[in-house]
């Protein structure tokens, strides 16, 4: 097999000790001591500076009015701790919540308009810290913000660090305990049911997900069992002989809008005969669904009961 590290928001990083808690054994309890660890973390008096996936300082004198977020996740984030109204560009992938199709459209992380960016002149720009958009834009005089969650507990600190660079830690806090109470609820609907096999596609590479990534942790509170190990890391790419060896009782298909469908693996070597493939029990994910699948941030509990009700339809 081999391990080549990938995710739909950034490549594969090693996850901070700091907070580091293991969701799929306890959810409820997991996810209750991240909030408590945050609780005395989420009042600042300004200025505020936090520390971003690049180990630079993010220093702020006042809260932003001007937000560039170039990262899906982020945007979605920066509107549900409830300053959508401040952000005035966005990358091409940000499409939700509706409102922020109005913005000023500056490319993709990786492929930025600096040009257009500077004439919008923000105040905080979000960026993923893989992309090289921090190294271009601070220099400017511009804060930059870099950093993506890969892993579940990473979602809950970067909540945290934007209701903090915001000046909204009250909100942050109201959507940490939301997202906790949707994640315990769906973990604990499926609690004590047997869990099926499964193996979920990023991209027909294939690239997949170890279970310590986000979307591997949802799939395991979602009472679904993955077949990647978690040695191959977050966001791997595997061996095909590899899943057809694994025979997965489900496939999840996030590359399903790109034309990847229930035909296309059977057409693959082996493929028709996993169990998933030649059962019907592959799910093919239309765009919005790939979408909440993908993004680390306040939809966490969406993708969830998605994947739940996919694993476990007879709970729900």
């Amino acid at each position: 097999m081999r391990a080549t590290p990938t995710t739909p928001d950034a490549p594969s990083r090693p996850a901070p000790q700091i907070g580091r808690v293991s969701f799929a054994a306890t959810p409820a309890r997991a996810l209750a001591c991240v909030l408590f660890a945050f609780v005395g973390m989420a009042f600042a008096a300004w200025p505020v500076t936090v520390v971003d996936d690049l180990g630079r300082e993010v220093r702020l004198e006042a809260p932003p009015q001007r937000i560039v977020s170039l990262v899906p996740s982020h945007t979605e984030t920066v509107c549900a701790l409830g300053a959508c109204g401040r952000l005035v560009g966005r990358d091409t992938f940000s499409n939700h919540p509706a409102e922020v199709l109005a913005l000023s459209v500056l490319g993709s992380a990786f492929a930025l308009d600096l040009e257009a960016l500077v004439a919008l002149q923000p105040d905080l720009v979000l960026v993923d810290e893989y992309s090289g958009a921090a190294a271009a834009i601070a220099p400017l005089g511009i804060a930059v913000y870099a950093g993506t969650p890969q892993r579940l507990e990473q979602v809950f600190e970067l909540i945290e660090r934007l209701g903090r660079l915001l000046g909204t830690p009250a909100d942050a806090l109201a959507l940490q305990a939301r997202l906790q109470g949707e994640i315990a609820m769906v973990a604990e609907r499926v609690a004590g049911r047997k869990p099926p096999s499964v193996f979920y596609e990023v991209d027909p590479s294939p690239y997949s997900v170890g279970p310590d990534s986000f979307i591997g942790t949802l799939i395991t509170l979602a009472g679904g069992a993955n077949v990647v190990p978690a040695e191959l890391g977050d966001f791997p790419l595997v061996d095909p002989e590899f899943v057809v060896a694994a025979d997965p009782s489900i496939i999840v298909l996030a590359d399903a809008p790109y034309g990847v469908d229930r035909a296309a693996l059977s057409a693959r070597p082996g493929w028709a005969d996993i169990a998933a493939v030649r059962d019907g029990r592959v799910i093919e994910l239309d765009e919005a669904q790939g979408d909440v699948l993908s993004r680390a941030g306040p939809r966490l509990g969406e993708a969830l009961l998605l994947l739940a009700r996919a694993f476990h339809p007879e709970a729900f």
